[in-house]
């Protein structure tokens, strides 16, 4: 059997900020600089000027977007075939991504140091709640990243590609990869659960 990664843990302080405060000031803020930037008032004079918000019909894809939240399906967050073993997501680098991701494993380790039992899923329990953590984010997550791809399409289509590609980078590393984490540790939740159901029968 391949050495498992240890499973992920509860919400940490102080390095926690980094992450947060890189993801909020790498992506989050340019994204709202970007629209206040159509908007025109805040626009700076290097730019071209004129008209470029959208129409009315920009609210629908909007309102699809937002609608993530209600809409997915309990079937979404199913753990299929392909991903119990977690070497496709391996193979995409989430354990990279998750040594520098919020409550991931600098931040876990920095807490160990000062409590060397610091622990959250201890229990089948624990481990139940830590999945409905881990499809709560994955669902803001949703929203995010398709709220970011529309973003980034409509920056291509005004011309301003510099914007677009910027913006669909930042999509990748601030929801796509945290999309792929929840899924990889539920996935291995899920599996953990199997490998002790079939122990105990």
């Amino acid at each position: 059997m391949r050495n498992e990664p240890p499973l992920l843990d509860p919400p940490t302080h102080g390095l926690n900020i980094v992450p947060f405060a890189s993801m909020a000031g790498g992506w989050l803020g340019p994204l709202m600089m970007f629209w206040l930037y159509v908007w025109g008032p805040l626009r700076p004079f290097a730019y071209p000027s004129g008209d470029f918000l959208p129409g009315a019909w920009f609210l629908l894809p909007v309102a699809a977007c937002i609608a993530l939240w209600w809409v997915l399906p309990s079937s979404y967050f199913h753990v299929y075939g392909f991903e119990r073993s977690g070497r496709l997501y391996e193979w995409l680098g989430v354990l990279a991504f998750r040594k520098f991701a919020p409550n991931g494993d600098f931040a876990n380790r920095w807490e160990r140091r000062k409590n060397p039992s610091f622990r959250m899923i201890r229990c089948r329990k624990s481990a139940a709640d830590f999945v409905v953590r881990t499809r709560q984010s994955e669902r803001g997550h949703m929203v995010l990243l398709a709220l970011g791809a529309v973003s980034s399409a409509y920056a291509w289509s005004v011309g301003w590609h510099g914007w677009a590609v910027y913006l669909a980078v930042g999509n990748v590393l601030v929801n796509f990869y945290p999309i792929v984490l929840q899924r990889y540790t539920r996935g291995r939740i899920v599996g953990l659960w199997r490998r002790g159901a079939r122990a105990a029968a």
